[in-house]
């Protein structure tokens, strides 16, 4: 599932409107590479070190544009209301009120505007193909006729492709009102710098006040939309959060017209300072680029010269991110000859037979699997068909981890944060963020992403430490294209305005980032000749003599005006790094299959985003700067299709609370997969005191359930022991309940396994029970992690749950050489090590080559590090295969299976060399670390300076 659909922004937004790390300093000495980082370290240290973030900056707004216009010929074009718009246009003469407004509506109008609604792929796609194939590859995403919007609105479920968000006049008119009523009362308008971090809503006096002021105007604002919308879900989910407005709710805990306005608030006010921060920032940063060029072409040529010359050969990274990109399924559609596609067809067959006893249904939505089936019988040969892929995996292919591993849970919102951060999940500078949804029981606070919670994550990062990548870069030109945790990009797309707008408007994000790197591999292409001429000048200065005194100063000041020229350009160039995630694979999966022909066909959507990233690849060429480029690309997990359907919360608690003759109170805090978004009021939530079980869903593959009578305290997680002696509120006196044995017995075979914490468990160590019944079998098995070491044994026989001795299926069989090496790694992992002596337990390392031999890549670590955070659930329960829990659609993840936890990590371009050591298992987490090694220089090791995973890139081979 993709972290945030669009329901929830249309709805808040369109209707409410061993090593240490080395010293930078060091790094520009150092021999060999040392040319490559001298001019990163002057614009870290000497530089950017400087900037002071002043909003006595970018003050000129005669010289400020938007859309062609000046801000005030703009404003007059929007539709706002006649009082509105009087009390706006006699504002813009102050210029605290005036910059920001310019800056925030640059952000939204110039960036998201200007560009047509056509289906860029299916127009490429015409190119290449001729009417009548492309009928042959028509499905329900994709048709020969010119009607997209109806296309993607099939799907009568997913509420977000019925009415996505538009970057259109009536919605920047919303934001300047909501801005104009912010403006008053915004605490840094007169600072004279700029915050380092935004202030999120709280519930002190002034805050609550400007609530209470903005409601009835996003209020008023959601109604006039209301106006003009079709009956259907969308506006009566709209109608629905306008009725919580009547006075008489106005106490009511999680009233919605007020969670929408905090939501609101904090959208605009953070977009605000954020345009604005990005603005002063290059501002800043060329008058500062400009004085140090200045002064060190007066006092010492040489060091320019070095410094233009390390930055006609400086580096690049693109950093892809991908919803769902599954590496054993594009192997498998590349090279025929992989085992992957015939598996997969087989298991779909298979599926399609059985009728389980427990099954409660089946998605509404029947998967088309007409393509995979022709895979699956004759080679396909089409040189339109993935040619990216095709290409990457012939020349990168030892640079593409052969099993990519995923977290457990394999959920977007804990895998995100991880790929795009290299931070893990737990500990200091861990992100926090285990699950899709979670109960912070120190705050008593449910969250649950799919909704305006998606609002929070930045919050929780950054009240975490995260480091993101455009915090450790903040020193080069950075671009984000479409992700989150953005605050220190230079210049960014809003990830939540391109899922609002993605779904109805195809490429809407795309085109955007693309036209950006368009226009700054223009640019570069004139920084490369201005730096050599600049070099080749100031050389010839050098070499005038010094009685040549008019020459020497003519020449002097030419070049005093070709620096400032350069300082202004600098800025515009192409990124040093750049971020880019793309949501689409998975949020159209979910609905179709992943194996459906929207997802595979030449027409679906892998082919839609090998297109993407081939014209990506084309600015780095055009830009002149693709050799120096290393691209690295993860998924933040695979998927896996849904063939029988349950809802556990109904199958385990409506049976036991009529068995044991009183009442349960069971707590749900999230949809179903299929269905919409959750609203909940940040400032104004429920207390979860009064609970037995809050329980939720994910993306159909995890099921959580978390209950609150540990013996340690409300906020103490339950071990085991205590589940199996578990004390409803409603309990008679001196009565238990068995609540582990109750729920296997009621969810029985549509039971992988459930997890929970058989101690209490940190950092350090843990036991994790895993718990199932095979053939009417109850199994128990127990991992343990001691530091680096683990044990993994059953109490009930030989361990069996997690497949370790299995040998994966969907994968190629192990030659004799590697067979040998996982039979040695079986008997020492789990029939020579002994319980009482962890000196025998084999180590992370060890258990993840052993596990990538077989259908659960990382399992055992994983699993034992699934409670070092303590917001993790109580008991994590996951589906067998080709069973949802909690869905309606025919695509699962953040279960524990091969499909679902083989997520792709891999990394190409020229830098890599000849000698790469080949990628066998590695984890999404390595992509950042690994990129950030080969722009900074600096050795990358887990555990130091807030990395939770290793960099890969002394296995790359990297070229100097």
């Amino acid at each position: 599932m993709a972290w945030f659909k669009s329901s929830t922004l249309s709805i808040a937004l369109v209707s409410a409107f061993s090593y240490t790390h080395v010293v930078h300093a060091d790094v520009g000495n150092t021999p060999v590479i040392g040319g490559l980082f001298n001019s990163s370290e002057v614009l870290k240290n000497q530089i950017v070190s400087s900037l002071s973030y002043s909003t006595r900056f970018a003050r000129d707004m005669t010289l400020f544009t938007i859309g062609g216009m000046t801000l005030e010929a703009y404003l007059l074009t929007l539709p706002l209301d006649a009082k509105t718009k009087t009390k706006v246009m006699g504002q813009l003469a102050d210029p605290t009120y005036a910059i920001p407004l310019g800056y925030f509506l640059y952000q939204f109008y110039d960036r998201y505007t200007g560009i047509g609604d056509d289906d860029q792929f299916k127009a490429y796609l015409r190119t290449v193909y001729d009417q009548q194939a492309l009928r042959g590859f028509e499905h329900t995403l994709f048709t020969t006729q010119d009607h997209a919007n109806e296309e993607v609105s099939k799907h009568s479920k997913d509420q977000a492709h019925q009415e996505g968000l538009k970057v259109d006049s009536e919605f920047m008119a919303s934001m300047v009102t909501v801005y104009d009523a912010l403006f008053q009362v915004g605490e840094w308008q007169d600072m004279d710098q700029l915050p380092d971090h935004y202030t999120y809503l709280s519930k002190n006096d002034n805050d609550l006040a400007l609530v209470a002021k903005i409601q009835p105007i996003v209020v008023g604002i959601m109604q006039q939309t209301a106006n003009g919308m079709e009956d259907g879900e969308m506006k009566n989910a709209v109608l629905a959060i306008i009725a919580d407005n009547d006075p008489k709710y106005a106490n009511k805990v999680n009233n919605k017209a007020q969670a929408i306005t905090i939501s609101l608030i904090d959208f605009v006010r953070l977009n605000v300072l954020k345009a604005y921060r990005q603005f002063v920032y290059y501002d800043e940063r060329e008058q500062r680029l400009n004085d140090w060029l200045q002064e060190s072409f007066d006092s010492e040529p040489s060091q320019v010269i070095e410094f233009l010359s390390s930055q006609q050969n400086r580096r690049f990274a693109v950093q892809i991110t991908v919803d769902g990109l599954q590496q054993g399924l594009m192997e498998g559609l590349v090279d025929p000859d992989k085992p992957f596609i015939d598996k997969a067809y087989q298991e779909h067959l298979t599926q399609l037979k059985a009728q389980p006893e427990f099954s409660q249904g089946q998605p509404e939505h029947v998967q088309d699997t007409r393509f995979l089936q022709i895979l699956s019988e004759q080679v396909y040969k089409d040189p339109h068909y993935l040619p990216f892929f095709k290409r990457l995996y012939s020349e990168y292919s030892d640079s593409i981890a052969r099993v990519g591993v995923s977290s457990t849970p394999t959920i977007s919102v804990r895998n995100l944060p991880i790929i795009k951060t290299g931070a893990k999940v737990s500990g200091d500078a861990g992100t926090g963020i285990p699950n899709f949804h979670f109960v912070d029981r120190h705050e008593d606070r449910a969250y649950y992403f799919f909704g305006n919670d998606a609002l929070q994550l930045d919050r929780l990062i950054q009240a975490n430490n995260v480091q993101t990548m455009f915090d450790r870069l903040v020193h080069l030109k950075t671009l984000n294209c479409n992700a989150q945790y953005d605050w220190n990009a230079h210049t960014s797309y809003d990830a939540l305005v391109n899922l609002g707008a993605g779904e109805t408007l195809r490429d809407f994000g795309e085109k955007r980032c693309l036209r950006e790197l368009n226009q700054r591999a223009e640019v570069e292409q004139q920084l490369t000749k201005q730096r050599q001429a600049l070099i080749d000048n100031i050389k010839s200065y050098q070499e005038i003599p010094i009685w040549d005194i008019y020459t020497r100063l003519t020449r002097k000041w030419k070049i005093e005006q070709d620096l400032a020229a350069f300082a202004e350009l600098d800025g515009q160039g192409m990124p040093d790094y750049t971020l880019i995630y793309n949501p689409w694979p998975d949020h159209f999966a979910h609905f179709v299959g992943p194996f459906s022909d929207e997802i595979i066909m030449p027409t679906g959507e892998l082919n839609r985003l090998d297109y993407w990233i081939s014209q990506v690849e084309t600015t780095f060429h055009r830009a002149g700067v693709y050799d120096n480029t290393l691209f690295g690309m993860a998924g933040d997990h695979g998927l896996s299709p849904v063939y029988h359907t349950l809802n556990p919360e109904k199958v385990i608690f409506e049976p036991l609370q009529d068995k044991l003759g009183y009442p349960l109170v069971v707590k749900k805090i999230s949809s179903d997969e299929g269905e919409g978004p959750k609203i909940t009021n940040a400032l104004n939530y429920p207390s979860n005191k009064t609970l037995d079980v809050v329980v939720a869903s994910t993306a159909g593959g995890n099921f959580m359930l978390d209950t609150f009578n540990s013996r340690s305290g409300w906020q103490a997680q339950p071990t085991y022991q205590e589940l199996t002696e578990w004390t409803p509120i409603n309990a008679p006196q001196g009565k238990h309940v068995d609540l582990i044995a109750e729920a296997l017995g009621y969810l029985d075979e549509s039971l992988d396994y459930m997890a929970v914490r058989n101690t209490a468990c940190n950092e350090s160590s843990c036991e994790v029970r895993l718990i199932a019944n095979r053939d009417g079998q109850r199994h128990d098995e127990v991992i343990i992690k001691n530091g680096d070491r683990y044990f993994y044994h059953s109490l009930t026989g030989k361990v069996q749950l997690l497949g370790a001795q299995t040998l994966n299926p969907y994968l190629p069989k192990p030659d004799a050489r590697a067979f040998e090496q996982f039979s040695q790694l079986v008997d020492k992992c789990l029939h020579k090590a002994q319980q009482s002596d962890s000196s025998t337990w084999c180590t992370s390392a060890e258990w993840k080559e052993l596990s990538r031999f077989t259908p659960r890549p990382n399992s055992v670590v994983e699993l034992a590090e699934l409670y070092a955070e303590e917001r993790a659930g109580t008991v994590n329960l996951f589906p067998k295969d080709g069973v949802g829990y909690n869905t309606k659609v025919p695509g699962r993840h953040a279960g524990e299976s091969y499909l679902e936890k083989d997520a792709f990590i891999g990394f190409w371009g020229t830098p890599i060399g000849e000698k790469a050591s080949p990628l066998t298992i590695e984890a999404n987490g390595s992509l950042a670390p690994t990129l950030y090694q080969y722009l900074s220089g600096e050795d990358v090791q887990a555990g130091t300076n807030g990395w939770g995973y290793p960099s890969l890139l002394n296995k790359l081979d990297i070229q100097q």
